[in-house]
């Protein structure tokens, strides 16, 4: 229990991290559209009350991580924060399946040094919750276009120069693989 509190604390404080980011990148809008910021705040809260001292605790964690700086007139986001936002957007990443399969299979191929086992790991850990079959130890399988969210999760791990990807027209044993993505009727 103690756990999913930390989980439930991390995931408020990076969506302030999220929002400030969404928040700064529209500061010019919101002089065309002066109620922006509020629906900022509520997209923040998704309408539940406003708890300012809950908001300035996460703002103050942000800060004291290195994530946010913040000066009297206005918070900034570090270089850190940034790629702590793209981590976050990692997480909400999904990739949408088409109507119809192009009856072609994306290959992963990675080989990461052993130096970066954590990177490696990791991703191959995204590859699976994102739906990629494992193929061999180093190569997954997936049936639908996803060249754009391999180059994001390339770019998020630092891994670009040891990831390849293959668009393949026919494989050995494409029946099993037809079966395990539901693609045959």
């Amino acid at each position: 229990m103690a756990n999913d509190k930390y989980s439930k604390i991390n995931l408020n404080t990076e969506k302030i991290l999220y929002y400030i980011f969404v928040s700064g990148g529209l500061i010019a809008a919101s002089i065309i559209a002066p109620k922006l910021p509020y629906n900022l705040m509520m997209a923040y809260l998704k309408n539940k009350k406003f708890q300012g001292n809950r908001f300035r605790r996460d703002l103050g964690r942000l800060n004291a991580r290195g994530d946010v700086w913040i000066s009297q007139n206005s918070i900034k986001i570090t270089r850190q924060g940034k790629s702590r936002i793209l981590k976050y957007q990692l997480g909400d990443m999904k990739i949408k399946k088409p109507f119809r399969w192009d009856k072609k299979w994306r290959l992963v191929i990675f080989d990461i040094p052993d130096h970066q086992r954590k990177k490696s790991d990791s991703f191959r850990w995204k590859l699976y919750e994102l739906g990629f079959l494992q193929y061999q130890k180093s190569i997954f399988i997936y049936p639908y276009p996803c060249q754009d969210e391999i180059d994001f999760i390339k770019e998020i791990y630092e891994i670009t120069p040891y990831v390849k990807m293959i668009l393949a027209e026919k494989i050995d044993d494409e029946k099993h693989y037809q079966r395990k993505f539901h693609l045959t009727k």
